[in-house]
């Protein structure tokens, strides 16, 4: 006598997986606090000039960058309060006219382009390939 064995698999039967998305509601209340204060401490942070560079010198990164397809950092000459705005991360995807067309990456994973003048540009420089994969 021969019993025929059904498995029933959830995937089989139509559960579709949302991945993270189920255990965003498990983050306890503390843990978005210290998130947050993380994030303003960074932001608030005293950012130092860095060395102005030449238009040659910048013109060489970003045709480096646009070739090996590697992001660049780059820091503004614009002031807010005496204050240096954070770096500009991105990929070079291309060059318009005297502006650098930039794909930036976003906080929740989308990618948006930034377009920026070349003589906005003080200071830069390549930025860690590591550093952008684990950005998202």
């Amino acid at each position: 006598m021969s019993e025929e064995v059904i498995l029933l698999n959830p995937d089989k039967m139509g559960y579709v997986d949302r991945g993270k998305m189920k255990w965003q509601g498990m983050i306890l209340a503390e843990q978005k606090d210290y998130i947050r204060k993380m994030k303003r401490e960074d932001e608030s942070g005293e950012i130092q000039a860095k060395e102005e560079m030449t238009e040659e010198s910048i013109a060489e990164v970003l045709y480096t960058a646009y070739v090996t397809k590697l992001p660049v950092a780059i820091q503004a000459t614009i002031l807010r309060d005496g204050l240096y705005y954070p770096d500009v991360i991105g990929m070079v995807l291309g060059f318009m006219n005297n502006k650098v067309v930039l794909e930036v990456r976003r906080n929740n994973s989308d990618n948006a382009e930034k377009r920026i003048t070349l003589d906005q540009i003080r200071n830069i420089e390549l930025f860690d390939i590591l550093k952008w994969n684990n950005k998202r």
